[in-house]
């Protein structure tokens, strides 16, 4: 068998001197995603620096948070507390006495009398 190996081009500047732009664009369906384009050489780059305070320090165990280790609080129980039962009997025949009277109005009936 023969492979042959085709070599990779040229590139005509390191890969650290590429600059690129990159633009938010939104396809037809409103999903957003970055088009990336070559930077012009004489485009100005925005200086970047950190204000405030420069001493940065990993936390230690002792001081992040891990909620696995902690236990949930349990649930309270719905004995006595909480929001008041809803009387689904009453509701249905309040339901019912409103769409007689929708009836009874939609046809002209003055039973009211």
């Amino acid at each position: 068998m023969n492979f042959t190996f085709k070599k990779k081009p040229e590139q005509t500047a390191p890969a650290a001197e590429r600059r690129r732009i990159g633009l938010i664009v939104h396809d037809e369906r409103g999903n957003a995603s970055v088009d990336w384009r070559d930077a012009p050489a004489d485009e100005a780059r925005p200086v970047l620096e950190i204000l405030g305070e420069r001493s940065l320090a990993v936390k230690t165990e002792e001081a992040s948070y891990d909620p696995y280790a902690h236990a949930r609080a349990p649930r309270e129980t719905r004995k006595g507390g909480g929001a008041p039962r809803t009387n689904l009997r009453a509701l249905s025949e309040h339901i019912k006495l409103m769409r007689e009277l929708e009836e009874r109005k939609r046809r002209g009936d003055d039973a009211d009398e």
